[in-house]
């Protein structure tokens, strides 16, 4: 017979939001990501897609979970067709002129990225810069810049009810997600062929 006095207590249920906190707190993810990208400038996408497809070879550079979303980008770079390198890989190439070096950080100060960049700029690369501090060490090397400034789900500017730099890295991921499907719309790029190149080694 159970001894139901020594049972623990079921836990209490969760008030977070009307429907759970789960939905309450993907409601508020949706639509902070909606305001950053609803900001984001339709001018400074068109010059970065500019120049992926005019360079010779494309290099991406980040840290920690910006380096996640721009390794993702380099990936269907390469599904587009494009050569492309993650720069911390051990098989990245030397980059010279006429490549390009996308770099994304949120805070614009990372040591590592400022620093692979100003190498990158000297070699003669094209630097592009996706970051949401417009003013830091790493914007300032940028030929291109693309603005993603965080914002809160009413659209109010550095008001993200999430912890720090995650609606950034959030943004920078759907960000290049569609800079690549804009670019097989306009190249006209064939899902099929995309998918040929896919790994099959995995």
């Amino acid at each position: 017979m159970v001894d139901q006095q020594n049972q623990p207590a079921p836990p209490a249920p969760l008030t977070v939001g009307v429907d759970g906190p789960l939905a309450a707190a993907r409601r508020t993810i949706l639509r902070e990501i909606e305001a950053l990208l609803t900001r984001a400038r339709e001018d400074q996408a068109q010059e970065l897609m500019q120049a992926v497809y005019g360079a010779q070879r494309i290099m991406v550079l980040g840290a920690g979970r910006s380096k996640l979303a721009v390794d993702a980008f380099a990936m269907r770079l390469m599904h587009l067709g494009l050569t492309a390198h993650v720069s911390t890989d051990v098989t990245c190439p030397a980059i010279a002129e006429g490549d390009l070096l996308v770099a994304c950080s949120g805070s614009g100060h990372t040591p590592t990225v400022v620093q692979r960049t100003e190498a990158a700029k000297q070699a003669g690369a094209r630097i592009a810069v996706v970051t949401a501090n417009q003013e830091s060490p790493l914007a300032a090397l940028a030929d291109i810049r693309v603005h993603l400034a965080e914002y809160s789900q009413d659209f109010e500017p550095d008001a993200s009810t999430q912890f720090v730099g995650t609606l950034f890295e959030q943004g920078a991921l759907v960000f290049f997600d569609c800079l690549i499907l804009a670019l097989q719309r306009t190249q006209h790029v064939d899902p099929s062929e995309m998918y040929a190149r896919h790994t099959n080694l995995e």
